[in-house]
């Protein structure tokens, strides 16, 4: 990279610092640092914008804008001081060049403070099959320390969901969003439960909200998209449902990218909603897809696949639909059995 190059940056997210002392240290220490160790050469040369006294953190919200090498360096390193000092919250920051990532940064606390190794450990333990109630147990303690952990509240929300505790995942989903309304892992946590519930329109609105406070270059993003499509399609919205799966199987997923796996059920949902519109050449592209990428998620039904594009290719007035029915009749579809049936 050549120096003086400007590339887009984004950066979101906030710490919070739980007392006022703690506070007014990392903003002296801040105002401090950026003068004579980085002689303001940052991206925010004015604290009062990202430093907030009532709520006792620093909140960033999303900050896009360009910023040259060194300037970014001193920036990421800044925010990577403040983050010993914090009780709770995160904050990412991307660099790109023309959608390409450069650098990506991922900030939480890491002091030695109670309430954050308690957070730490119960983060490591939620990872670990078996050890839900510990990590419970340790999350719920670092609440007791900072009851304002976001945080705590989602890692907390998301092992009561994966044991099935579904109103307590609810109930910790809502304050994690509470304490830090831009955790969009919460929002997406919150929506997957509601639709458990099937409350799917309460959960649309939080997929929506998923993808305000996420961003493209996140593969939570795509998913919150993705769900938003599923929930749209039980409710037979088909026009929404097409635009958030449109935008999902156009987008390009890099070779790690966890939606991956969903492209093949996704072009064959994207199917069914084009079926369901009277488009049916676009519709039988759309299964034709769904089994060309079957490779890639072997979760994938193709019986269903075949089943539907043989109505599909039915309803096209297409003589070989017979073939896709017998396909899917010898996958073990009792549905395409039936239809086999009834046209003998």
């Amino acid at each position: 990279m050549m120096h003086g190059t400007f590339y887009k940056v984004i950066i979101q997210g906030k710490f919070e610092f739980g007392t006022e002392r703690s506070f007014q240290k990392v903003y002296q220490l801040f105002l401090q640092r950026s003068e004579t160790l980085y002689k303001k050469e940052i991206l925010f040369k004015t604290p009062e914008t990202i430093f907030f006294p009532d709520e006792k953190s620093l909140n960033i919200g999303r900050f896009i804008g360009n910023s040259s090498e060194k300037v970014w360096k001193n920036t990421i390193s800044l925010i990577e001081y403040c983050a010993q000092f914090s009780l709770s919250g995160s904050i990412n920051a991307w660099m790109t060049d023309n959608g390409k990532i450069l650098h990506y940064c991922h900030f939480e606390p890491l002091g030695d403070k109670t309430s954050v190794m308690l957070y730490q450990e119960g983060k490591k333990m939620a990872e670990q099959i078996g050890k839900e109630q510990e990590a419970i147990k340790l999350l719920t303690e670092a609440i007791e320390k900072h009851d304002r952990h976001s945080q705590a509240y989602e890692k907390r929300a998301y092992i009561n969901f994966h044991l099935k505790n579904y109103d307590d995942a609810i109930y910790d989903f809502k304050k994690s969003i509470k304490y830090d309304f831009m955790n969009a892992s919460s929002h997406y946590g919150l929506a997957r439960s509601l639709m458990i519930k099937n409350d799917l329109e309460a959960a649309i609105l939080a997929l929506e909200e998923a993808t305000k406070q996420s961003i493209a270059l996140q593969p939570l993003y795509w998913a919150s998209r993705r769900v938003k499509g599923n929930c749209h399609l039980e409710l037979n919205q088909f026009d929404k449902a097409a635009f958030e799966y449109k935008l999902f199987i156009t987008r390009n997923f890099p070779e790690n990218d966890p939606n991956l796996k969903y492209l093949s059920k996704t072009w064959f949902n994207y199917g069914k909603t084009l079926f369901a519109l009277g488009q049916l050449d676009a519709a039988l592209d759309a299964f034709d897809k769904s089994l060309e990428k079957a490779e890639l998620n072997q979760e994938t039904n193709q019986a269903e696949v075949f089943m539907h594009r043989g109505m599909a290719r039915k309803a096209a007035g297409k003589a070989d639909y017979i073939l896709d029915l017998q396909k899917a009749a010898e996958l073990g579809s009792q549905s395409a059995s039936l239809l086999l049936a009834e046209q003998a």
